[in-house]
């Protein structure tokens, strides 16, 4: 009988798996890439559409996440049954279109409703992806696997943030959105043509499934009856609505404390964001892995040590007065930070049999998403208006300063009481939400209790499901 690496070996060559890697690694990016693009832009869009910080942050927020994760669902239950590379190329071809789209909205409810219309598209990607590695590798090599494909947020933050606050400054915000679109539509053909479905199960020990997945309903019971897994999705919600609140105005922060143009500000998100977490994900991909041969329990105390580590560092390099030290100490506090990402979905895959692994997917999708993508801007906006208003001594913040700037010809004194109210409300913004990776870490130290136990019932209760077959028989 074939070992399930080498029914995978026989079926799919190493360099199938390494385009594939780096198809979904590159899509990812692009995913990425528009996020981010979004947030250097976003000073200059604030002012395009004359919008608060509260409404920038549900822009990049709460409407964007309720349809990307409420899309996710439909798509998870769909990848249990059809071809799971079709709905991936599907999905980037309509994110592609929405993204282009953007560049022709002229208002702030135009521009709300197409990015909810990207976070449709965005939405079909994790889930599929997910349970495509769940067939392609083995259990101790998913983390180290998915870690190369999440490579593509720190490219996609490097490409998004250099490449988009380069044409904001040059050319305006909405040929940039133009370009992602465009190339997304290509990407998606691209896809279509080459990507194959793997049998499920092609590299669990011993079995390929075949037969109906079960309900969405006993997918779901069976991964939430694991205690281990209720804290990890605490974790993974709290961390990552501190993430994307810190990442989705970044661009702000360092404009107007430091004076910056989208170009220049472009340039620092990708050196203090880009290369950081490729490298908290490269270790909490690989280095966790190769941690937990020793002990299951890595795959949490890895992510609860960088947790609590991240969250003073970002309070501290947000409260530094130099843009050196800024850089310096955030890229610390990204690497710290990223350490939870892999581990946390290789966790969901790990926990479920091959039949389940993209509903699993989709919990925690939904956590990342609707969350942490969701929350995250939102919450950020909401207190930046919050603490700039507290910090404006001349009155009613909104009403004199909007879209956090004076009103042209106003007076100097005016214009300048503006700028540092907003400077201080984006700043002591990002300082109160980085806390929230405190919280997150005592969830992660609350799953080790129960992880061994949980991972080790996985397959006896998820192999009597379905029929299932050995891969020399398949």
């Amino acid at each position: 009988m074939l070992s399930s690496s080498q029914a995978s070996d026989q079926r799919f060559s190493r360099a199938y798996r390494a385009w594939l890697l780096g198809l979904l690694l590159f899509i990812y990016m692009l995913n990425l890439a528009d996020r981010l693009g979004f947030a250097v832009m976003g000073q200059s869009i604030k002012v395009d559409l004359g919008i608060s910080d509260s409404r920038l942050g549900l822009l990049q927020g709460l409407p964007f996440a309720i349809f990307y994760s409420l899309m996710g669902f439909p798509i998870a239950r769909l990848a249990e049954h059809v071809s799971r590379t079709r709905i991936i190329a599907t999905c980037v071809a309509l994110f592609g279109a929405m993204v282009a789209s953007c560049s022709r909205a002229h208002s702030f409810v135009a521009l709300l409703l197409l990015r909810m219309g990207v976070g449709v598209g965005d939405g079909g990607f994790q889930a599929p992806v997910a349970s495509l590695i769940g067939d392609h590798y083995p259990m101790n090599r998913r983390a180290s696997a998915g870690s190369i494909i999440w490579l593509g947020a720190p490219l996609g933050v490097v490409v998004g943030s250099t490449g988009a606050g380069w044409i904001d400054e040059h050319y305006g915000w909405r040929f940039a959105f133009a370009a992602i679109g465009a190339l997304s539509l290509v990407v998606a053909v691209v896809a279509l043509l080459t990507l194959r479905d793997p049998p499920r199960g092609m590299s669990d020990p011993g079995t390929v499934v075949r037969g109906p997945p079960p309900s969405a309903w006993t997918a779901l019971r069976f991964l939430l009856g694991k205690r281990s897994m209720w804290h990890i999705l605490a974790g993974c919600a709290l961390a990552a609505t501190s993430m994307n609140g810190i990442g989705q105005f970044m661009g702000p922060f360092l404009q107007r404390n430091f004076h910056m143009g989208p170009a220049e500000s472009g340039l620092y998100i990708a050196l203090t964001a880009g290369a950081a977490m490729g490298s908290g994900l490269l270790i909490g991909g690989f280095g966790m892995d190769a941690a937990a041969r020793f002990d299951k329990r890595w795959y949490v105390w890895g992510p609860a040590i960088g947790l609590a580590l991240a969250a003073p560092l970002f309070v501290l390099g947000f409260s530094e007065p130099t843009v050196l030290a800024t850089v310096l100490i955030l890229i610390a506090a990204h690497v710290s930070m990223f350490l939870y990402y892999s581990p946390s979905l290789a966790l969901a895959q790990n926990m479920v049999g091959a039949n389940m692994r993209a509903s699993s997917a989709f919990v925690v999708s939904l956590v990342l998403g609707l969350l942490g993508v969701g929350l995250g801007p939102t919450i950020v906006g909401f207190l930046s208006d919050h603490f700039a208003a507290r910090a404006f001594p001349l009155g009613a913040f909104a009403a004199l300063c909007p879209a956090g700037k004076a009103a042209a010809g106003a007076a100097g004194p005016l214009a300048a009481s503006c700028a540092q109210a907003s400077a201080l409300g984006v700043r002591h913004a990002m300082m109160a939400i980085a806390l929230l990776g405190l919280w997150a870490a005592l969830h992660y130290l609350l799953a080790a209790r129960n992880l061994r136990g949980d991972l080790e019932t996985q397959y006896r209760a998820a192999e009597p499901l379905p029929e299932a077959v050995s891969p020399a028989e398949s």
